[in-house]
């Protein structure tokens, strides 16, 4: 099932990731080399974004466990004039992101490619360790809050039988992983809504291959996100209802 092309796209912010095997060594003029090839293009005040990492340590009895959070690595994200598109750097990684408005794939490949290239020309990573595609929508649905959650999205919450309450809120969270080839797909769908206002969802699908032993070439890499592509849009379109589409298509 591919994926439709809708009128009002429900996207909030569409990401592509990269993370490399080293390859030049990384210092503080590598992000300046970088900017210097896209300025052009993202004109807006650059950026830092520090990502963080939390990891359960459960050494060696399980009442003596901790979480032991750690700074991974500082990216600098480089804006468009409006920050609505956005190109990330940071010590063997590189994202693309767009928020709304989504216009479409061919125009987020086009900076996908582009943004690639010129971290291949300024970094020369000797390959690529994983890649990424991640799709952040959000749906308002408008109704009244006690909705019927099946009939616009395939995948809810359910109350067993005999328990006389209704859904107030919930985060439904699923991680698969495809049989035919070692891709993993993440959903979340999420209730974000204000009790004083519209219904509203949040339904983020992310969709990723690494490769652990050996790192794919780097000149393969853009070829492996239209896989990672056309599995996103089959997971979205079957995860959302006819009802759902109409909001969709509506002006």
């Amino acid at each position: 099932m591919a994926q439709r092309q809708y009128r009002n796209p429900p996207i909030e912010e569409a990401v592509c990731e990269f993370r490399f095997a080293p390859g030049l060594a990384w210092n503080l003029t590598v992000p300046g080399l970088f900017y210097e090839k896209i300025k052009d293009f993202y004109t807006g005040e650059p950026q830092q974004q520090h990502l963080v990492a939390a990891e359960l340590q459960t050494i060696p009895q399980p009442q003596n466990s901790e979480i032991t959070v750690t700074q991974r690595v500082t990216k600098l994200l480089f804006p468009s004039a409006n920050a609505t598109r956005l190109v990330g750097v940071g010590p063997d990684v590189l994202s693309i992101h767009i928020l709304r408005p989504y216009e479409g794939w061919d125009e987020f490949r086009g900076r996908i490619s582009q943004a690639f290239d010129v971290y291949l020309e300024v970094v020369k990573p000797v390959g690529v360790k994983r890649t990424a595609l991640r799709y952040i929508n959000r749906i308002v649905i408008p109704e009244k809050q006690d909705i019927d959650l099946s009939q616009y999205f395939t995948i809810y919450p359910q109350v067993p039988d005999g328990i006389s309450t209704r859904v107030s809120a919930f985060l439904n969270r699923t991680e698969l992983i495809y049989e035919d080839l070692p891709i993993e797909l993440a959903l979340t769908l999420s209730d974000t809504s204000d009790p004083t206002e519209k219904p509203e969802f949040l339904l983020d699908l992310e969709i990723s291959q690494e490769w652990t032993d050996d790192s794919l070439a780097p000149e393969e890499a853009l070829s492996s996100l239209n896989e990672l592509k056309q599995r996103e849009g089959q997971a979205f379109e079957s995860l959302i209802t006819d009802r759902t589409r109409e909001l969709f298509d509506a002006d």
